[in-house]
């Protein structure tokens, strides 16, 4: 068996990150030691991750790593595409003796912000006065006068002496500055904004005003806009900026403040944001937080900065709906109005052979669905979307009408109700090779379920899985071609299948199509 050797794959995570995206033309800004790399997907442009070297950490994921999981997670390859791109298409070794001796895919992972913990922390060099820090928060950020004194007199923000840059200062319960992020002052453009090293990620940008509310926000000129537009006695309750999405600095406050009962998530209106308060929902009541403690707070406009400009007049950046939650709902509304249709000639076919065959009909008709999805995924060309689409709202509606067989108390809307409720887009993150392979196994096992209950949760998987791939296919897949298809691999890729006729006209002269 040809295997990668450990050398090889050490060869390859040696790779610099920095200068191998750079050949690749990506977009790349320096900020301080490190650079932020730039990436799209359905949620638009992010600059979470930071590459220094052959190391990598994206801030909003809380995972990293060295080139070869880059090249995975950001890139779509399979982890031997991802070692060949990155040996120049250097090929493995037969080390079927000596497999043993082989690194695996994890092996070689490590945290980035490991180095960052071992820095001495040390506060930027205070400015003679901070002239271009109120004009920057006050006129440009439009933040009330009163506040940003407030932080200032707490020592919680200054003005930076060797460039002018604000410095957000994060502190412990006893008051000790633990972290620090520096802002340009600059107005108009989205500046300069960089972690100083050696801050604990533990602690963030906070006012610890005692009370039994915490408000917990992205960025400290977020945190200082809510209280701007809502001040009655804001300097009694907790206030934290993540400065970024990690939880850490939440989880920090939460530990150190006993008393909160309240936890009000005001993170920005935008994917990431929304992605962000489900995880952090859903990571307290982990933490036994109950639902009545919990409170998503999202801002009307995009973020609270932007709330402000609107309150004073000024344009402002609007609320930017997440992508995945979009389609997921539209792929269920298609499906409950396909449904409340009786004179569908899809419906009146699929019920008459559900009556003619029974419930195996349902099993049966997944099957050969899947064989015809898998034609058309083979192809791997934008043209295949279509047909892949069709055959994946049919594999969702099938299960569904089945699992309204097995249990006479369930609906058909009732059950696609009950998904959509579930669903949540940063617990949605595999690409197409996952998906496939995952639905592949689900119908396996539903094929040779045991016994009734064991069939319900089969079917019940294989409806979700349909509906996220149906999601992936409405935004991220045709991204996830382009990014690989823009690597030239060192060896002959797989020939394309013959163009297939679609499932929809594939099926038998009975049979009408599903228009999706």
């Amino acid at each position: 068996m040809a295997l990668y050797t450990q050398e090889q794959l050490e060869k390859a995570n040696n790779t610099d990150l920095e200068e191998y995206l750079l050949r690749r033309g990506e977009k790349l800004k320096r900020t301080g030691k490190e650079s932020r790399f730039y990436y799209r997907d359905s949620g638009g442009e992010h600059d979470s991750v930071s590459v220094s070297g052959n190391r990598w950490y994206d801030h909003k994921n809380q995972t990293g790593g060295y080139p070869v999981k880059f090249l995975q997670e950001f890139f779509g390859l399979g982890f031997r595409e991802a070692v060949r791109e990155l040996l120049d298409g250097e090929t493995p070794v037969n080390m079927q003796e000596q497999a043993g001796t082989c690194c695996t895919e994890n092996q070689k992972e490590s945290l980035y912000n490991e180095k960052k913990r071992n820095a001495p922390f040390i506060l930027p060099e205070k400015a003679g006065n901070m002239k271009r820090l109120f004009a920057y928060l006050l006129k440009t950020r439009l933040l009330s006068r009163e506040v940003v004194k407030a932080f200032v007199d707490a020592k919680l923000i200054y003005q930076e002496g060797k460039h002018n840059n604000i410095v957000f200062v994060g502190t412990d319960a006893e008051g000790k500055p633990r972290s620090a992020s520096l802002k340009s002052s600059a107005s108009g453009a989205k500046g300069f904004r960089m972690t100083v090293s050696g801050s604990d990620p533990d602690y963030g940008f906070c006012w610890r005003g005692g009370g039994e509310n915490l408000f917990v926000f992205e960025a400290a000129t977020d945190l200082m806009s809510f209280i701007t537009l809502y001040p009655k006695d804001w300097e009694r309750q907790n206030y934290i900026a993540l400065d970024g999405l990690s939880p850490k600095p939440m989880l920090r406050l939460l530990q150190e403040q006993g008393n909160v009962s309240e936890i009000f998530l005001c993170l920005d209106n935008d994917p990431a944001g929304i992605e962000t308060c489900d995880k952090f929902r859903n990571l307290l009541l982990e933490r036994e937080y109950t639902e009545e403690q919990i409170w998503p707070l999202l801002p009307a406009c995009k973020d609270w900065n932007e709330c402000l400009k609107a309150e004073e007049g000024f344009s402002a950046q609007p609320a930017q709906p997440h992508p995945k939650k979009e389609a997921y709902q539209k792929t269920v509304r298609q499906l409950r109005n396909l449904n409340s249709n009786t004179e569908a000639a899809y419906c009146q076919w699929r019920n008459r052979q559900a009556e003619k065959n029974g419930q195996a009909f349902y099993l049966q008709r997944i099957a050969k669905e899947w064989e015809e999805l898998q034609k058309a995924r083979k192809s791997r060309s934008a043209d295949s979307i279509r047909p892949m689409m069709a055959g994946t709202v049919r594999i969702a509606d099938l299960a569904v009408c089945m699992l309204c067989g097995l249990e006479d108390t369930y609906t058909y809307r009732g059950i696609l109700s009950g998904l959509e409720q579930g669903y949540k887009p940063y617990q949605d993150k595999q690409k197409s090779d996952g998906r496939f392979r995952d639905l592949k196994k689900g119908i396996d096992e539903a094929q040779n379920a045991q016994n009734r209950q064991s069939l319900f949760c089969c079917l019940k998987s294989i409806a979700d899985m349909a509906l996220r791939l149906m999601v992936y296919l409405q935004t991220d897949y045709a991204l996830e071609l382009e990014r690989r298809n823009s690597f030239q691999m060192k060896e002959k890729p797989p020939p394309e299948i013959a163009q297939e006729k679609s499932p929809a006209t594939e099926q038998n002269s009975e049979e009408p199509s599903m228009v999706c």
